[in-house]
């Protein structure tokens, strides 16, 4: 049970604190724990504050985890449960619920990854840390984006763009440049014409629009969005990758690994913005005007500042105003100088050089021979170096103000935008869990397969995970049972949220029979269960991905299985693809849709009883660089009402 408990905590923990100890419903077991634990920003009698807090949700946990047991483990919870109940907040787990539970299917018809699941169901906080409900299309592929970087089923390779973090993926190592600073660069530019009054601008992939710019100088844009390109789908635009590149590229650059807080939901712009990223040779009160606009104070705009300048170079072939031809060499050919000593790490020393006189005293931006272009210097001097004199206090001051400020910064949108929660890394995650039919001499059988992962902890590093489900009426049986198989070697994967290990199953269900629901079990290597969680599914209409595919050219063929007797029972079957077109003056793809109707299969005539097939193949109208974007929902009408199978790849 540790291992369930300690993750239904996870949200139930940043309420504990030193204030809790007088509480006599909290067990002995936990009292150390409590009494250790970090208070964040909080004091230590505001539980409102804690109880809204994340900051030591994990370690607390652990703690709480291995020192209680039983009947002690599930009074903590309950206790923190109701204290915090008491100041208006509702704690909520982060991926899986404790003890044994089903999780009701989302609001309207199961749909999606064949299935509709919850893996934790109360209210978010006011900080946004909220239920997820399990399949969230939006938060499934950033939180895989986010957490599946290295290794098995990684979403997008980004973390091998910046490993190590002076790499420049997109040319030649010599020129200097680096993948990682040009992220930040990139997001700090689309954020920087925001206006919070006017409610435009922000994190909007505006800057795809805006490279022909005096003040976008530079090859960071273009390199940038070329690279993210691939990924923009249906659920996760061209700004919210700009986003998560900002969360990667500190994350990959520090250690311990710095988590910024990503939400997701940005919509991208169909046109540049307005005017107004500072530039070298803007004056100080320009400078300021123009971060106040985007909602950043002075004190704001020289952390921002510094916060940004600890990875990278200012260039000569970019900037030869600020560093002159002397910085070109063989081995440096873009000529670029750094702003601090340890240009790949993420680190307060961009902060201490410059105060000290030292290293490399801030960066070209301080130190160019060309007054008029110390732009930096003219920031951080502006309030008579007070702010850059507090973030030089400590390593871990200058992350927590970095991290709040990078925040602030990706959830600048449009006040048209509304921003999905907090992405936390889920402890278990269902993956690619399809519905399928394969024939074989004894008949044809519902093939049920995909993925369980799990994010490491002591728990799961050597679990054994099994599955069992419930039939069409919900009836169970010892035949509706199969286990998994890991093999390090092959199904591990990595990011900057630990290890991942995804276990793989693919089994055989009697489709006269059916499923409704799915349990998924974890054992750890000792033979100590965790809790069941039960994840409903449906079988009425699903994409056959046997039968399924597009391919690099746009011709597309979609075939659905339908649970009917009669054709009669369904009214209608549809497809609704959506796939990128490429867009004249950006590098950023749009999204299109195409519905189409299915028609009766001919393969239908001898197919299994109680299911019908239904086809169409299209060509999409574009030149796909990526098939893997092209998504379709498949959607019946029946007599009772609709049932969809939403958002399945056709190319994996």
């Amino acid at each position: 049970m540790k291992f369930f408990v300690a993750v239904s905590l996870l949200s139930a923990i940043t309420s504990t604190c030193a204030s809790l100890l007088s509480r006599q419903t909290f067990p002995t077991c936990s009292q150390s724990c409590l009494a250790n634990a970090d208070l964040g920003s909080c004091n230590a009698d505001d539980d409102t504050c804690l109880c809204n807090t994340p900051a030591f949700v994990s370690s607390t946990a652990t703690c709480i985890a291995s020192s209680c047991t039983g009947d002690d483990l599930t009074e903590a919870n309950a206790a923190a449960q109701d204290l915090c109940l008491a100041v208006g907040v509702t704690l909520t787990a982060s991926s899986i619920p404790i003890s044994t539970s089903t999780a009701p299917a989302s609001s309207g018809s199961a749909s999606a990854t064949t299935t509709s699941a919850v893996s934790s169901q109360t209210s978010s906080n006011s900080n946004g840390y909220s239920t997820y409900v399990w399949p969230d299309h939006l938060y499934d592929e950033l939180e895989h984006l986010l957490v599946d970087q290295e290794g098995f089923n990684n979403g997008a390779d980004f973390k091998r763009a910046i490993t190590p973090c002076t790499y420049y993926v997109n040319g030649n190592q010599t020129l200097g440049r680096m993948t990682a600073a040009q992220w930040l660069r990139t997001a700090f530019h689309d954020f920087a014409t925001a206006d919070v009054a006017a409610g435009t601008g922000g994190m909007d992939a505006s800057i795809g629009w805006e490279t022909d710019r005096p003040e976008n100088v530079g090859s960071a844009f273009n390199d940038s969005l070329s690279l993210f390109a691939p990924f923009v789908n249906r659920h996760v635009s061209m700004a919210d990758l700009i986003a998560l590149s900002v969360v990667t590229s500190v994350g990959v650059c520090s250690s311990p690994n710095i988590h910024i807080p990503l939400r997701g939901g940005r919509v991208d712009a169909s046109e540049g913005g307005t005017f107004g990223v500072p530039e070298p040779e803007t004056d100080i009160q320009t400078t300021l005007n123009q971060f106040a606009q985007a909602g950043f104070n002075q004190q704001d705009a020289i952390g921002l500042t510094a916060c940004g300048h600890t990875l990278g170079n200012v260039h000569h072939a970019g900037f030869p105003q600020v560093v002159g031809p002397e910085a070109v060499t063989p081995n440096n050919t873009g000529g670029g100088v750094h702003f601090d000593s340890t240009v790949d790490v993420f680190d307060v020393l961009v902060v201490n050089e410059y105060l000290a006189g030292n290293g490399q005293r801030g960066g070209p931006l301080v130190t160019s021979e060309n007054v008029t272009v110390r732009s930096d210097l003219r920031l951080y001097t502006s309030d008579n170096n007070i702010t850059m004199e507090g973030l030089s206090d400590s390593q871990e001051h200058f992350v927590s103000e970095c991290v709040s400020l990078f925040a602030r910064m990706l959830d600048t949108v449009p006040s048209s935008t509304t921003l999905s929660d907090v992405i936390i890394p889920l402890e278990l995650k269902p993956v690619n869990i399809t519905l399928d039919f394969v024939e074989d001499e004894t008949g044809f059988h519902t093939v049920f397969a995909g993925y369980i992962r799990l994010l490491s902890t002591a728990f799961t590093e050597n679990a054994n995970v099994t599955l069992s489900w419930l039939d069409r009426n919900g009836r169970s049986s010892p035949a509706f049972v199969t286990t998994t198989t890991y093999h390090a070697s092959e199904h591990k994967g990595t990011g900057i949220f630990g290890d991942t290990f995804f276990h793989v199953f693919n089994t055989t269900i009697d489709p006269t029979l059916g499923i409704s629901s799915f349990d998924v079990n974890v054992e750890d290597s000792t033979g100590e269960s965790g809790s069941t969680v039960r994840y409903p599914i449906q079988d009425r209409v699903f994409v056959m991905k046997s039968r399924s595919d597009v391919d690099d050219e746009g011709r597309v063929e979609v075939t659905a299985a339908v649970l009917s007797s009669t054709t009669t029972d369904v009214n209608t079957v549809t497809a609704v693809f959506a796939f990128p077109t490429p867009q004249i003056g950006t590098m950023s793809p749009g999204i299109e849709s195409l519905s189409l109707p299915l028609m009766l299969s001919n393969s239908s005539v001898d197919f299994d009883p109680g299911y019908i097939m239904f086809t169409t193949s299209t060509q999409l109208p574009l030149g796909i660089s990526n098939a893997y974007q092209v998504t379709v929902d498949v959607i019946a009408d029946f007599g009772d009402g609709e049932v969809s199978d939403k958002f399945r790849r056709l190319k994996i």
